[in-house]
């Protein structure tokens, strides 16, 4: 069951006329430690996964929902061909004296019976929403993510602490498995915020665009301080200004009221005055989709606020 979003503001000690209100655990304080055992034919291993969540320790392997927190991550618990791998890009990390959010993209490794060796390229992420477990392939990888809150408010901006490390080589990559591609690009990080107005009909899940703000970090950058992000509500004046991931789009996946998961229809912008009923907020170290990017490049984030 996922956590409203609860005002905090004054006890976190932020004053000033406007209204904020901290996401939940937006400080990033307080993290769950996940101890899953890898199968023997890729090392048998003992890795720390790592989940914004409250301060436990959760040994065992089995997938893992849970009921305190609102968020997920790029770290995945995947049991492909009867092999147990895991995934580990986005860890805890400082900030300010306390901790924060740090996403990287990263190479995942590894061989089988010490022979075949398979590679993965996959960008650090956060997002509000849930990924259903164990991982099953490597096709559509959105499948297994449940995107996105109920979420009935209006906020102007998401307000937040952020840093970045870009590599700007020139050169981007896309691995998965044993296929691998490189070509000439850019990779970037990238924030999203939407909030949608989502119904149901006959097990599809429709949605009209309430609001929407994008950001892309394009180049390295020390911390850089309440950071505010504007959402704009309606249809913009110039689409293409958004990726791929911002614009109308029916790439993302919601459970239906059967539990099966659908792809989210976006067929519009809502009218003024639309009342959201979800939201979905996104954050990763890179932009170029799922397998696709710069190997290095790195996205921390603290203190997510909401301005009203």
């Amino acid at each position: 069951m996922f956590l409203t979003i609860a005002a905090i503001a004054s006890a976190a000690g932020i004053c000033g006329a406007q209204e904020l209100e901290m996401l939940p655990y937006g400080d990033f304080e307080n993290w769950t430690v996940r101890v899953i055992k890898e199968s023997a034919v890729v090392g048998g291993d003992s890795v720390e996964v790592y989940a914004i969540d409250k301060d436990q320790v959760i040994r065992g392997n089995k997938p893992y929902l849970s009921e305190t927190s609102p968020w997920s991550t790029s770290n995945t618990y995947a049991i492909v061909s009867g092999v147990t791998k895991v995934n580990v890009n986005t860890r805890p990390g400082e900030h300010d004296g306390g901790k924060c959010v740090v996403m990287s993209t990263e190479m995942m490794s590894f061989r089988v019976l010490g022979a075949l060796k398979i590679e993965v390229l996959t960008a650090g992420a956060i997002y509000l929403g849930r990924i259903h477990e164990p991982i099953r392939g490597m096709d559509d990888a959105y499948s297994y993510i449940d995107m996105g809150i109920p979420f009935t408010k209006k906020p102007k901006s998401l307000v937040m602490d952020y840093s970045a490390k870009i590599g700007n080589s020139g050169t981007v990559s896309k691995i998965s498995g044993v296929k691998k591609k490189t070509f000439d690009g850019y990779d970037k990080a990238q924030i999203f915020v939407k909030l949608q107005r989502r119904w149901e009909e006959n097990g599809k899940i429709y949605a009209e665009r309430v609001a929407t703000a994008e950001m892309l970090i394009d180049s390295t950058t020390d911390w850089v301080e309440g950071y505010r992000l504007d959402l704009e509500y309606g249809k913009p004046e110039d689409e293409e200004k958004y990726t791929e991931y911002s614009r109308l789009n029916d790439i993302y996946y919601a459970m239906n009221s059967e539990g099966e998961m659908v792809n989210i229809e976006e067929v519009g912008w809502a009218e003024e005055g639309t009342e959201p009923t979800h939201l979905v907020i996104y954050m990763a170290s890179g932009c170029l989709g799922v397998y696709c990017g710069e190997l290095g490049n790195e996205l921390r984030v603290d203190n997510l606020y909401f301005e009203y």
